[in-house]
C-alpha cells in the first residue's frame, strides 16, 4: 500500500512538473526579449557606472578619452569573463520573496523581462541627461515594482529596500569624508611642502603599499562573491594576499622602477615646457606675419593704384594655372570592381572616422566649459600643485581605476545578466530557483553590452563626474578612488548596498571642500549639479518602481482573449 502511494506521488509529482514546463515552453519568446533589454542593460551599466569609474582619471589628464575607453572596456570585459558570477540569485538582495512565485513561475519570467525593460529605459534616459545614478538600485527598484502590482507590499523585504534609502546618505558622506580625509593629508604633507615632487617620490612605495593592497583586498572580496574557493579561502587569504602583493609592488618600484618613473616625469616635463615654449613663439611670430601681410597688402594697393604692376599680376595669373590632370583616363582604366571596393573602403573609413568624433576623439574638456560656466570657473580658480609631483599620482590614479574596473566588470555585471539568468532557469526548469546557473555565452553579452555602452555614450557622465562637480587633478582623484574602494568594502561587510557611483560622488564633493582660491571652499564646488544629482538618485529608484509597476500589471491584470468570448 505504502509503495503504490509512494509511486502515486512520484507520478503526480512528475505530472505537475510537465504541466508547469508546459506551460512555460509557451513563454519561449520572453527569453529572446530578456537576452535584448538585458543587453540594453548593460550597455546602460557600461555608459554609466563604468565611465565613472574613469572620469576622474580623464578630466585630470592621467589618461585621454581614447585610452580609458580601451583600457575600461579590457578590465570590464577581463572582469566579468574570468571572475564573474557562474550562479547568480534569482533577486539580487534578497528585496522579494520567490517564495510567492513558486506556484507561478510564468508570473516571475514576466517580472524580471518587465524589469529589464524599465531599468533599461530609465537607464538610457539618465544616460541622456549625463545623470550619475546606481545601476544597481536601479534595477533593484525595477523588480520592487513588479512584485508590489504582482503580489502586493507583503511580497516586499521593506527592511532590504530600506538599507538602500540610508545609503543615499551613508555612502556619499562617508566617502566624502574618507577622500577629504586621504586629500588632506596628502595636500599638507606632500602638495604644499617645500619640496613636493622629493616628498611624493620618497612616499611612493609606501603609497603604493596602502592604496594597491585596499584594491586588491576590494577585488578579491567583490570575486569572493562569485568564487565558491575563494570564498571558502575567505578574509585568512583576501587580506594577506592583498596587501602581499602591494608590499611586493612596493619593493619593486623602489629599487627597480623608480628611476626609470622620475626620468619619464621628467623627460614629460621637459616636452610639456618646450610646447608652451614654442606656442608662445608661435603666437608672437602669428602677430608679426599678420603685421607684415597688413603691409604688403598696402603696398600692393598702391601699386594697383599707380598702374605699375598689371603685367606681373598678368604673368604671375598665367603661371598659376593649374594643368589638365588625367583624372578621367585613370578611372577609366580602374576595373568596376576596383572602383567598388576602392569607394566601399573609402566609406567605412568616413564612418569610422565620424563615429570617433562622435564618442571618443571628443574635447570634453571644451564640451563640459562651454556647457557650464561654474565648471570653467572652477577650473580657473582651483589650487595648482606641483605638476611633477601631480603626475606621480597619475600613474596609481590609473591603476587603481583599472582595479575599480576590474572588480565592477566582476560582480556589477550581474545587475544585467541576473534577470537574463532567471529567465531562461524558469523557462529551461518550470521552477523558482533562489540560484540559477549562468551559462558564459551571458557573461559575454553582459560583458560586451557594458564595453559597447561605454564607448557609446560614455563620454557624457565622464563630463558630468570629471568636470562639473570640481576642479579636478591627479592627487584628486586618487584619493577619490582609494576612499570609494576602502567605503565598498567596509559597507559590504555592514550589510549596506551602497553604489559605487555614489561613493564615487561622494568622495568628489570631499576633496572639492579642500584647495579651492584663498580657501573659498564653496567656490569649489557646484552646490545646483551636486542637488541635481541626489535628486537624480531617489528620482530614478521611485519613477523605474512605478514605470515597472504601470508596465507589469498593464499586461497582467489585462483581460484575457477568453473573457471577450
Amino acid at each position: 500500500m505504502n509503495e503504490q502511494l509512494i509511486s502515486f506521488a512520484a507520478q503526480s509529482a512528475r505530472f505537475l512538473q510537465d504541466v508547469t514546463v508546459d506551460c512555460c515552453q509557451q513563454y519561449f519568446w520572453m527569453t529572446i526579449a530578456a537576452g535584448i533589454f538585458g543587453f540594453l542593460m548593460a550597455c546602460g551599466i557600461g555608459a554609466n557606472d563604468v565611465a565613472n569609474a574613469f572620469a576622474t582619471s580623464v578630466s585630470a589628464k592621467s589618461v585621454t578619452l581614447k585610452q580609458a575607453v580601451v583600457i575600461a572596456g579590457i578590465c570590464e570585459f577581463l572582469g566579468a569573463m574570468l571572475l564573474g558570477a557562474s550562479v547568480t540569485s534569482t533577486i539580487k538582495g534578497k528585496m522579494i520573496d520567490t517564495s510567492l512565485y513558486a506556484d507561478e513561475p510564468g508570473v516571475l519570467m514576466y517580472g524580471m523581462l518587465t524589469s529589464l525593460v524599465a531599468a533599461s529605459f530609465i537607464l538610457a534616459v539618465a544616460n541622456y541627461l549625463a545623470l550619475p545614478v546606481s545601476t544597481t538600485h536601479t534595477i533593484v527598484g525595477s523588480i520592487v515594482g513588479f512584485s508590489l502590482a504582482a503580489k502586493g507590499f507583503s511580497s516586499i523585504n521593506w527592511m532590504e529596500v530600506s538599507k538602500i534609502f540610508i545609503s543615499w546618505v551613508a555612502a556619499p558622506v562617508i566617502t566624502g569624508t574618507a577622500a577629504a580625509l586621504f586629500f588632506w593629508v596628502t595636500r599638507k604633507f606632500i602638495l604644499l611642502s617645500e619640496v613636493p615632487y622629493k616628498r611624493a617620490t620618497t612616499l611612493y612605495p609606501f603609497i603604493i603599499f596602502i592604496a594597491i593592497g585596499i584594491d586588491l583586498f576590494m577585488v578579491f572580496y567583490k570575486a569572493g562573491k562569485n568564487s565558491p574557493q575563494i570564498k571558502e579561502w575567505g578574509l585568512k587569504f583576501m587580506i594577506p594576499a592583498g596587501f602581499c602583493i602591494s608590499f611586493f609592488l612596493a619593493v619593486v618600484f623602489h629599487f627597480l622602477l623608480s628611476p626609470y618613473l622620475q626620468k619619464r616625469v621628467e623627460a614629460k616635463m621637459e616636452r610639456l615646457e618646450k610646447a608652451k615654449t614654442d606656442k608662445e613663439n608661435e603666437d608672437v611670430a602669428h602677430e608679426n606675419a599678420e603685421a607684415g601681410e597688413g603691409e604688403e597688402k598696402k603696398s600692393a594697393m598702391m601699386k594697383k593704384i599707380l598702374g605699375e604692376d598689371g603685367e606681373e599680376e598678368k604673368a604671375e595669373e598665367q603661371d598659376g594655372e593649374e594643368q589638365p590632370t588625367d583624372s578621367k583616363t585613370t578611372d577609366a582604366n580602374i576595373s568596376r570592381s576596383e572602383r567598388i571596393k576602392k569607394n566601399m573602403t573609402a566609406s567605412f573609413h568616413k564612418s569610422m572616422s565620424k563615429l570617433g568624433d562622435a564618442t571618443i576623439n571628443r574635447d570634453i574638456e571644451a564640451e563640459a566649459f562651454a556647457g557650464s560656466a561654474k565648471a570653467k570657473e572652477m577650473w580657473e580658480t582651483g589650487e595648482e600643485f606641483d605638476p611633477r609631483a601631480e603626475e606621480m599620482f597619475s600613474y596609481l590614479q590609473v591603476l587603481t581605476a583599472c582595479l575599480l574596473s576590474f572588480a565592477h566588470g566582476a560582480n556589477d555585471v550581474a545587475n544585467a545578466i541576473g534577470p537574463i539568468a532567471a529567465v531562461i532557469a524558469i523557462y529551461n526548469t518550470g521552477e523558482v530557483n533562489s540560484k540559477n546557473p549562468v551559462p558564459k555565452w551571458i557573461i559575454f553579452l553582459g560583458a560586451a553590452g557594458i564595453v559597447l555602452g561605454l564607448l557609446l555614450y560614455g563620454y557624457k557622465l565622464m563630463i558630468s563626474l570629471g568636470y562639473k562637480i570640481t576642479k579636478m587633478s591627479p592627487s584628486r582623484g586618487f584619493c577619490i578612488e582609494l576612499a570609494a574602494s576602502l567605503v565598498v568594502v567596509v559597507a559590504s561587510f555592514v550589510g549596506i548596498p551602497v553604489s559605487t557611483t555614489q561613493c564615487q560622488v561622494g568622495g568628489t564633493i570631499g576633496v572639492g571642500l579642500l584647495g579651492g582660491e584663498k580657501g573659498n571652499r564653496s567656490g569649489n564646488l557646484n552646490p545646483w549639479f551636486v542637488l541635481k544629482v541626489i535628486l537624480g538618485w531617489v528620482g530614478t529608484f521611485v519613477a523605474v518602481c512605478i514605470i515597472n509597476a504601470g508596465v507589469f500589471a498593464f499586461a497582467y491584470y489585462a483581460p484575457s482573449a477568453s473573457g471577450f468570448a
